[in-house]
């Protein structure tokens, strides 16, 4: 028979903890730098954000300074068709006046060599023809003015 001393294995309660330690302090040193990482990540997606919406901002004011010069020059179009159309019409106007003019002269004029004009007659259809002269020249004057107009615009 033979004898054996067992022996019992120490454990090196001090190694253990050390380890214990080290390996806290890696797990802990881990953990701040995937929160440190984290952290940063965070801090570039609000900066990429507040860059977006910078951008967005800026977007919108040059839409809107284009659609007020849009509506700028669309109102300037309108204004010019209009001034156009007054010159026509006070063009069509001063065609119209003239023709009348020249009619009732010539009624007047063949009236007067028939003699079948009394004093009173001949002073009305006078009267007659200096208001239509008159209107004349007041209509020439509004196309003269609607003109100016036109040419301001353009």
């Amino acid at each position: 028979m033979q004898f054996s001393f067992a022996q019992e294995k120490v454990k090196d309660t001090l190694s253990t903890a050390t380890e214990k330690v080290l390996i806290e302090k890696n797990k802990l040193k881990e953990k701040e730098e995937i929160l440190k990482t984290e952290q940063k990540l965070e801090k570039e997606r609000l900066k990429e954000l507040d860059k977006a919406e910078k951008e967005k901002k800026a977007a919108e004011r040059e839409q809107k300074k284009a659609e007020k010069e849009l509506k700028k020059i669309e109102k300037e179009k309108a204004q010019r068709e209009k001034a156009v159309a007054r010159v026509e019409k006070a063009k069509e106007k001063i065609k119209d006046a003239k023709n009348d003019l020249e009619k009732d002269k010539e009624k007047f004029e063949k009236l007067k060599r028939k003699g079948k004009l009394s004093t009173e007659d001949e002073l009305k259809w006078r009267e007659k023809i200096l208001k239509q002269e008159n209107k004349f020249l007041e209509l020439q004057l509004d196309l003269e003015k609607a003109q100016n107009k036109l040419d301001k615009l353009n």
